[in-house]
């Protein structure tokens, strides 16, 4: 990190965002700080890898773009990364798929998900105590929902598939597979 250590009681990613407005080695040493919480946070809430590794660089490609932005009286600059993060979150559980606006503007790829990368992500939470919660959250769906969100989430399927194989319109299969991904979330939210 260099130049960039941490100085005590200080809001160390706030400032690293304004010294990013004029040196980008500070955006690294940002995302250095914050890439694994950012990964976990989506991860506990998709537990999809690569909807969160997904989610996580367009989180950073959107915190690169606006980090002239951030404003330090509004709050924190982990909490301003995390705001970012969550709207990002929201959209793709209205859409059920990422935004990739940023990572385009910037030509950014997410890289390949390797193996290695899978073991550690499963090593930032509790996989078990998360896939219980899961189970038991899915439970409180109706058949319709939790059918359409499982093929639609759980097999990655277009949801004009997800509309051929639940008897429905495609527009019904969005609503669905959206509510249903909101009332997990916010069964979800107490277990995360």
């Amino acid at each position: 990190m260099g130049d960039y250590e941490p100085a005590d009681g200080d809001d160390e990613d706030g400032r690293l965002l304004v010294i990013a407005a004029r040196d980008p080695e500070a955006f690294g040493a940002l995302y250095d700080r914050n890439y694994t919480r950012v990964l976990a946070y989506f991860y506990r809430r998709t537990y999809c890898p690569h909807a969160a590794a997904d989610l996580t660089a367009e989180t950073f490609a959107q915190a690169w773009q606006q980090r002239c932005r951030y404003d330090s009286e509004r709050g924190t600059g982990r909490a301003w990364i995390f705001g970012i993060a969550g709207n990002l979150f929201k959209q793709w559980l209205r859409q059920g798929v990422v935004r990739t606006k940023a990572r385009r503007d910037l030509s950014i790829a997410t890289p390949p998900i390797t193996d290695d990368d899978l073991a550690r992500i499963d090593d930032l939470v509790d996989s078990f105590e998360l896939r219980t919660a899961l189970q038991s959250a899915l439970h409180t769906l109706s058949a319709p929902a939790r059918d359409a969100v499982l093929l639609r989430v759980g097999l990655d399927l277009p949801y004009e598939q997800v509309a051929a194989l639940c008897g429905c319109s495609v527009g019904t299969a969005r609503v669905r597979v959206s509510r249903a991904m909101h009332t997990l979330t916010e069964a979800l939210e107490v277990n995360l």
